[in-house]
């Protein structure tokens, strides 16, 4: 049986051959290459700079709020330069190093996701750094809630899930050792896990008692969380899944108009992810249009027949009206 891993690897190889007559591709792909490595270079150092700021604060140590907008003023500024390929960082790294590291992945995407529904909202600079911010401290607390509950592979026991709850009010008292933060960061410690429908924690909160950064916040923490790994679920869900759940979630638990945009900034099939079209030919997306979400290019890996085509073959589905998706597809089961 054919792997994907194989076919994924002669794709790459002879992408990077430079092929007569086509010089032009040649140059978009080198400079696509450098925005990858530019992204790739920003995600993993505001990963380890985030942690190295919550260690600080864990270990009772006073840390410049100004190290933390450092970190979101350069995830906004790169979103505006090349947007999808740092998204797709967030599908592509469930946690850099150790597994420890999970949580500060976790932060830089859900700063990295927050801020791209900041930009849907058209919010103004100091806002979107505000949002960033909090956005990237939303989780802090858990730095003080036992490993052994954080990493149980299983459901909690309603005195671990007491302890799980703290991580809010751990979470208010972290950030005194952090100077300068915007107010907006206390809110969304305190209030990313209430909902609309008074259903969430610690004070269960409705709709108009929550702040917008928080409700923000609360949408993309769970969507984040659905597409990565966690011991207690085990594997991970696929992005279609996870923008699916938030949909659903929409009706009772978080904004419909925040949700709208959230679907706006993040599409239900990113960069990189495989689909099987209409036709049984199951692909990659390698482009997608922020205008036609649902139809994007796709690189044929397999064909009707289930195996790999002779030669190259992609498909802009936003110029095929025959042609759509038919479902999103778990490359770990190619």
């Amino acid at each position: 049986m054919i792997k994907l891993s194989d076919i994924l690897r002669k794709a790459q190889e002879s992408q990077s051959r430079e092929k007569p007559g086509l010089i032009s591709e040649v140059i978009q792909a080198k400079e696509a290459m450098v925005d990858m490595h530019a992204s790739k270079k920003l995600y993993e150092d505001a990963v380890l700079g985030l942690r190295k700021i919550m260690e600080n604060t864990l270990q009772g140590k006073k840390v410049q709020g100004k190290r933390v907008f450092s970190i979101a003023k350069k995830i906004i500024q790169q979103l505006r330069v090349d947007r999808d390929t740092l998204v797709s960082f967030i599908n592509i790294f469930s946690f850099l190093g150790e597994t420890e590291d999970y949580l500060y992945s976790h932060s830089i995407n859900v700063g990295i996701l927050a801020s791209g529904i900041g930009m849907a909202l058209e919010y103004g600079e100091k806002q979107l750094l505000d949002l960033c911010v909090s956005a990237l401290l939303h989780d802090i607390g858990l730095l003080k809630v036992p490993e052994k509950i954080i990493k149980k592979p299983g459901k909690l026991d309603k005195d671990e899930f007491a302890q799980v709850i703290k991580h809010t009010s751990y979470g208010l008292e972290l950030l005194q050792n952090i100077s300068d933060l915007p107010e907006s960061a206390q809110e969304v410690v305190c209030q990313h896990h209430e909902r609309m429908d008074g259903t969430g924690y610690p004070e269960k909160k409705k709709s108009m008692e929550v702040s917008e950064s928080a409700k923000i916040v609360a949408i993309v923490e769970v969507y984040e969380a659905m597409t990565h790994p966690r011991p207690y679920r085990g594997e991970k869900t696929i992005p279609y899944e996870g923008v699916r759940q938030v949909v659903q979630e929409a009706k009772s638990t978080f904004e419909p108009r925040l949700v709208k945009k959230f679907l706006s900034f993040i599409t239900p099939y990113p960069l990189g992810s495989f689909v099987l079209l209409n036709n049984n030919e199951i692909g990659r997306v390698v482009k997608t249009y922020e205008d036609q979400p649902l139809r994007p290019v796709i690189e044929i890996f397999f064909n009707s027949e289930g195996k790999p085509p002779e030669n190259p073959k992609r498909i802009d589905l936003s110029k095929s009206p025959v042609l759509h998706i038919e479902k999103a597809v778990d490359e770990s089961r190619l």
